[in-house]
């Protein structure tokens, strides 16, 4: 799983498969992201889980991350090796998700319009 932004208009693609080359939004290449793993920044972006009754609870950052319409997260992604399960989100909503759990998934993965990405893994 690859994820792709356009620095121009704020697209975001994931891209499953990575058979073919770059992919293209308002006629310039969309650049590849790299998830961050150390939070520095005043907003809290890392993932936090508790594993409970075979469920994972997510929310985004130690401190609940922001969600106003100019500053939220966008989405939510628990993966493994070969399965996603992802939760969209929108201004307004809680940074939080709720999926079925099992060992197989190893990271999460949450996506800010303003900060880019961000991975926890799970141990």
């Amino acid at each position: 799983m690859k994820i792709y932004v356009c620095k121009k208009c704020g697209n975001v693609v994931l891209k499953l498969e990575d058979k073919s080359e770059a992919l293209a939004c308002c006629g310039e290449k969309m650049e590849l992201v790299n998830a961050n793993t150390v939070d520095a920044a005043t907003e809290k972006h890392l993932p936090v889980y508790e594993i409970k009754d075979g469920m994972i609870n997510i929310k985004v950052g130690a401190t609940e991350h922001p969600m106003t319409e100019d500053h939220y997260i966008s989405f939510i992604i628990l993966a493994s090796a070969d399965n996603y399960m992802i939760k969209m989100l929108k201004a307004k909503d809680k940074p939080e998700a709720s999926f079925p759990y099992d060992k197989s998934y190893n990271k999460i993965y949450a996506y800010c319009n303003l900060h880019s990405l961000w991975l926890t893994e799970i141990k």
